[in-house]
């Protein structure tokens, strides 16, 4: 199965062995262009930007403006004025919208069988890639939310009181919404059992600085393809953000932890439509951060659609030296990650392989992967026949 528009280059593999309905073991391999940082070595920080901007697999606004503000850290430069600080925000807001709604109305109606909503995806998206442009940021903020009390979740917001468990939660559901749809067939096929070691942690926002004091002042090569935190595994995307959420409570506790994630991007999406509304708020965290960690040394911090990104740049003589970007997708797709915990616990009472790979795409959509991505089953025994893990 493939999610997004594919360019014939190498996607995520997973493949899962499996036996009388159960996952037995998962692997996966990640292909290198996933990680952006080799790419814009030697290059002076104003040509790296342009370069991720344009060039960058995935998430290249995100990508751009992490480089820009590590490149500025690292040379000692002030902090942009406010006017492009609020700018930034409202274009990584924008992004993140973006790629919300490609799942939410692309990817995500046909693995349950519906329609996608093409057209009312390409309203948004030609806007979204222009936000910070231009003065209408206000007005197209105005308009995500709208989308999301009307259209993708009708049934929660045409009632004042906030549901009271699953029961209510359900009712609110069968009230209307194209998610709600969705988020009904998903609880449907009932819950996913993951014992409480099995859990990975819920990791939220955290400052630059702080980030720099946990990683240190350049990462090691095994953080950088398998991020930890604390020595532990973490999730950092939308669930990680909304966990609080009383109505993603009253999901994770039932233990429909796919339904969960989709609809904690809901509320991702409503939270960055008020962003591109009101960028900069005391009250929320925002999207990117920067600190110098050494000399011409400097970290970024962005808030991304799928999670954390993390970018370290190393200047000498006014060029990029060194570049190490951590994407968000690689937390979730670590050896000992949420995917591969969370599948490993993934199981069907008919046995049928069909159905449980189905639930294994449905995790990896929730996952939000950065690539394309394809899933094979075999039977315990059998031969594979994708690339191993890789490291």
């Amino acid at each position: 199965m493939s999610t997004q528009d594919s360019t014939g280059e190498d996607p995520i593999r997973v493949l899962a062995t499996h036996a009388a309905g159960q996952v037995l073991a998962v692997s996966l391999h990640i292909p290198d262009r996933a990680w952006m940082g080799g790419a814009v070595i030697g290059m002076a920080p104003a040509e790296g930007v342009e370069h991720l901007r344009r060039h960058a697999s995935h998430s290249p606004q995100a990508h751009a403006h992490a480089l820009a503000h590590a490149c500025a850290a690292a040379a000692g430069e002030p902090p942009p004025e406010r006017a492009e600080q609020l700018r930034t925000e409202r274009r990584l807001a924008a992004e993140m919208i973006d790629m919300h709604l490609r799942r939410l109305l692309l990817d995500w109606p046909p693995s349950l069988g519906f329609e996608p909503r093409i057209n009312r995806y390409a309203e948004f998206h030609r806007r979204l890639l222009h936000a910070g442009e231009h003065d209408n940021d206000f007005v197209l903020g105005g308009e995500v939310l709208d989308l999301v009390a009307r259209e993708l979740l009708a049934g929660f917001f045409n009632q004042i009181r906030m549901p009271h468990g699953i029961g209510e939660f359900l009712d609110r559901l069968a009230g209307g919404g194209s998610l709600s749809s969705i988020l009904g067939e998903l609880i449907a096929h009932g819950p996913s059992t993951v014992l409480p070691e099995k859990r990975t942690a819920l990791l939220g926002t955290l400052s630059a600085d702080a980030w720099a004091a946990a990683v240190g002042t350049w990462p090691s090569a095994q953080f950088i393809r398998h991020p930890r935190y604390a020595g532990e595994p973490a999730e950092t995307g939308p669930l990680a953000r909304h966990a609080a959420s009383p109505l993603v409570r009253i999901l994770l506790e039932r233990g429909n932890r796919i339904s969960a994630r989709l609809f904690a991007k809901a509320i991702d999406v409503a939270d960055c439509a008020s962003t591109m509304r009101h960028p900069g708020s005391a009250e929320v965290a925002p999207l990117i951060d920067a600190c110098r960690v050494a000399p011409d040394v400097g970290l970024a911090r962005v808030i991304s659609a799928r999670g954390v990104l993390l970018c370290w740049v190393r200047l000498a003589e006014g060029r990029i030296a060194d570049c190490a970007i951590v994407p968000a997708g690689a937390w979730n797709l670590e050896p000992d990650g949420v995917y591969c915990r969370e599948a490993m616990c993934l199981q069907v009472t008919d046995g049928d392989p069909e159905a449980l790979k189905k639930r294994l795409e449905w995790l990896m959509l929730a996952i939000d992967p950065s690539l394309p991505f394809v899933v094979e089953l075999v039977a315990a025994g059998e031969g594979a026949g994708v690339a191993p893990a890789s490291a």
